[in-house]
C-alpha cells in the first residue's frame, strides 16, 4: 500500500507574511516591524492584509493611533511563534550553522530586579543586536503562554507546579533577606539587639499582603540556629521597591533582599540591623515554555542570566550600634 502523503497546505504563500504579522503584533508598530524587516510600512501592511485574507479572519485592529491584536490574532500568534522559531533553526541546520539569536524577546520580571537587570540587558543588547528585548516589570504572576512572554523571572522560596521549564539562575548571599532601617527611624526607636525585639517595631512589607496581618518568618542566626517569629505588619505592598523606599523614608523596619538594599547600606541611607541574622534565602528562577526546541534568543538570555543576574557579595556597610 502506498504511504499517505502528508497535507502541508498552509494557506500562506510567503513566510515573510507571518513574520510581518508576528513583529507588528509584538511591537504594536508597523513602522518598527518594517524597519526590522527592511521593508516599507506599506509593504508590511499589505503582507498582513494578504495573510488575513488567506485565513478569512482579522488578526490586527489598525488605526492611526494604535495597533491591537484581535482575540483570533492572539491565538494565531501563539502558535506561529514556534513555527517561525523552528523554521529559523531548520534553515541554520541546513546551512551547517547555529541559528543566530534574533527576533522579539519578551521578558517579565518582579519589582526589585531592575538594578541587577540593567547591566545584564545592556550587555545582552550589545552581544545580540538582532534581538529586540521588551521587559515588563510587575508583581503579578503572568501567564507566559496566554500573554505571549518568552521568559519569566521570579523570586520565591518555592515555585508552583507547571508545565514550564525552570532554570534556577540565582541564590545565595545577594538574595538573603536582612533587617534594615533608616537612621531617622533609629533616632526615635532603639535598635533591636536580638530577633525577639522586632515585635516592638513597625514592620514594613514582611511578606504580607494586607496591613495589620501577621507575618511568620524563620530567621537564621549565628551558628545556623533558627528562631520563628510572628510579626504584625504595619504597612505592606506587593511592590517590594516601594517597601524599600518607605523604609528609607524612616517609616519602619524592613526585611528585604540584600541586593535590593546594598547600595543604600553603602551610602548610609539604611542601616543593617542584627548583623548575621537573615531570613531564609529565596531563589531566582527563570521560566520558559517547554518543547523540544528552545529558540536561540531564549538560550542566549538564559546563559547571560546564569552568569550575570545575581549581584556580587556585599561590600562593607554600616551596621547598627544597639542602644542601651
Amino acid at each position: 500500500m502506498k504511504p499517505r502523503v502528508a497535507d502541508y497546505e498552509t494557506l500562506v504563500d510567503d513566510v515573510r507574511d507571518l513574520r510581518a504579522f508576528a513583529l507588528t503584533s509584538d511591537l504594536e508598530s508597523l513602522a518598527t516591524a518594517a524597519r526590522l524587516m527592511g521593508e516599507s510600512k506599506a509593504t508590511v501592511s499589505r503582507r498582513i492584509t494578504r495573510l488575513e485574507t488567506a485565513l478569512g479572519t482579522a488578526l490586527l485592529r489598525r488605526s492611526p493611533r494604535a495597533i491591537e491584536t484581535t482575540d483570533e490574532g492572539i491565538l494565531y500568534r501563539a502558535r506561529v511563534a514556534e513555527v517561525l522559531a523552528l523554521l529559523g533553526d531548520a534553515n541554520a541546520v541546513a546551512q551547517g550553522t547555529r541559528a543566530t539569536p534574533s527576533g522579539q524577546l519578551r521578558v517579565t520580571a518582579p519589582p526589585g530586579l531592575g538594578e541587577s537587570l540593567a547591566p545584564m540587558l545592556a550587555q545582552f543588547s550589545v552581544a545580540y543586536p538582532e534581538v529586540a528585548v521588551s521587559v515588563h516589570i510587575g508583581s503579578r504572576y503572568v501567564d507566559i503562554e496566554a500573554e505571549r512572554f518568552d521568559v519569566a523571572l521570579r523570586i520565591t522560596t518555592k515555585l508552583a507546579d507547571s508545565s514550564l521549564v525552570v532554570q534556577r539562575v540565582g541564590t545565595g548571599v545577594a538574595l538573603e533577606r536582612i533587617v534594615v532601617a533608616a537612621p531617622s527611624y533609629l533616632e526615635a526607636h532603639p535598635a533591636p539587639r536580638r530577633v525577639q525585639d522586632l515585635g516592638a517595631h513597625r514592620i514594613l512589607g514582611a511578606e504580607a499582603h494586607e496591613a495589620s496581618a501577621m507575618s511568620t518568618l524563620v530567621f537564621r542566626l549565628h551558628g545556623n540556629d533558627k528562631v520563628t517569629m510572628s510579626l504584625p505588619v504595619a504597612l505592606a505592598s506587593t511592590d517590594i521597591v516601594l517597601v524599600r523606599d518607605i523604609v528609607v523614608e524612616g517609616a519602619g523596619v524592613g526585611i528585604l533582599p540584600r541586593m535590593l538594599v546594598q547600595r543604600y547600606l553603602e551610602d548610609g541611607r539604611l542601616v543593617h540591623l542584627l548583623p548575621g541574622v537573615v531570613a531564609p534565602n529565596v531563589n531566582l528562577y527563570l521560566l520558559h515554555r517547554g518543547g523540544r526546541f528552545v529558540p536561540p534568543k531564549v538560550k542566549a538570555f538564559i546563559d547571560f542570566a546564569k552568569r550575570m543576574l545575581v549581584a556580587p557579595p556585599p561590600k562593607t556597610a554600616r551596621h547598627s550600634t544597639p542602644r542601651r
